[in-house]
């Protein structure tokens, strides 16, 4: 996969130049969310979602990503909550993104870059949160529920038009499969987690950068 098109940043800050550059006069994103009445009927199934989430503490999971070109990436994610991600890829992809609970890094070994940003500004963040709610900062604007899945797409209420998230849930048992990110410019990425462990202990070492290119901890 080529790293120019952004990889999971696009699950972070929802739209880049390299993306933008990709979408020729790319269509307005249109962000509404459902209202209340429409959720009453669903409020016991969110609740559940809100609990499940929030009731995670940490998280091991292969994962495998398809980008909007269609070319693929894998490697591993860990969480631990609140606050803290690293999604590591495998070689050939030179990306590697961590959070130590209040700023997230991504870091480019190829063109050996580092970019910073608050976790706080990003859609992903909410994941790691303490609590989980879909109410003041993130709302809902698609809700589907099946037999075996349950599928809830969010967006940030005070930049709608950045982009969206869709969670994607088996049930019986409730466990979060698929993420799936629109951005800004209506590029779609998509990240399948398998193998998924929760509640192991981890590493602290895991959610701290050591810039590779000040003799820091390498890949």
């Amino acid at each position: 996969m080529k790293h120019t098109l952004l990889i999971l940043l696009a699950v972070l800050a929802l739209g880049t130049p390299a993306q933008t550059a990709m979408a020729a006069n790319p269509p307005a994103m249109k962000t509404t969310f459902l209202p209340e009445e429409k959720l009453a009927a669903h409020r016991k199934t969110i609740q559940r979602l809100e609990a499940y989430l929030s009731g995670i503490q940490t998280i091991i999971s292969d994962f495998t990503q398809v980008a909007p070109d269609g070319s693929l990436a894998s490697g591993k994610f860990f969480m631990e909550r609140p606050g803290k991600m690293r999604w590591q890829y495998k070689p050939p992809t030179p990306i590697l993104m961590v959070s130590n609970g209040s700023e997230f890094v991504y870091y480019d070994y190829q063109l050996e870059q580092v970019s910073y940003m608050p976790l706080d500004s990003t859609l992903i963040g909410f994941l790691a949160r303490a609590k989980i709610t879909f109410d003041k900062t993130v709302g809902i604007t698609e809700f589907t529920k099946s037999a075996n899945a349950i599928r809830v797409t969010l967006a940030q209420r005070d930049k709608p038009s950045e982009g969206q998230l869709m969670l994607e849930f088996s049930d019986n048992p409730l466990i979060l499969r698929n993420l799936v990110i629109r951005d800004a410019t209506n590029q779609i990425t998509s990240v399948s987690l398998s193998n998924a462990k929760f509640d192991s202990p981890l590493e602290k070492n895991l959610f701290e950068f050591r810039d590779p290119r000040k003799g820091g901890m390498k890949r």
